[in-house]
């Protein structure tokens, strides 16, 4: 048997509402028009498909920012890709979070910068605890 890819990860956006100390996202590549766009997003998922992928791992920037995820998580489970969504969990409302789910996402991993909201506010730039323990408990 030859080797293949197992998962592919989709940095779907640099884009971030956040500015975390440790991130090396490359700001220079955070305008929304240096995107992948969908039909070609699209194309490299079948292509992954086809390579043997069976996990996708979809993140970023954040990938809440793009309008077009739910097209993507509905094409990954179409192929039968097993779909993980790598996210801050801004910019999200409980009514998307059912919709990605209702279109295959299959995990949800969020990122907590600190388990105090002090820490958190000084790594992420900003207070978030409360907006991401709400996206905890949704999901």
């Amino acid at each position: 048997m030859s080797p293949r890819p197992y998962t592919l990860v989709a940095e779907l956006t640099y884009r971030c509402p956040l500015r975390c100390a440790y991130c090396s996202n490359p700001l220079t590549l955070e305008q929304k028009s240096a995107e992948m766009a969908t039909g070609d997003w699209l194309r490299v998922i079948r292509e992954a498909e086809a390579l043997g992928v069976v996990q996708l791992n979809l993140t970023g920037g954040e990938p809440l920012l793009r309008d077009d995820l739910e097209v993507l998580i509905e094409e990954a489970h179409s192929h039968q890709l097993y779909t993980n969504l790598i996210t801050s969990g801004l910019p999200l409302d409980r009514a998307r979070l059912e919709g990605l789910h209702a279109r295959g996402l299959d995990a949800f991993q969020l990122s907590l910068q600190d388990t105090h909201p002090e820490g958190a506010e000084r790594i992420a730039g900003r207070a978030v605890m409360d907006e991401k323990l709400a996206v905890a408990e949704w999901v």
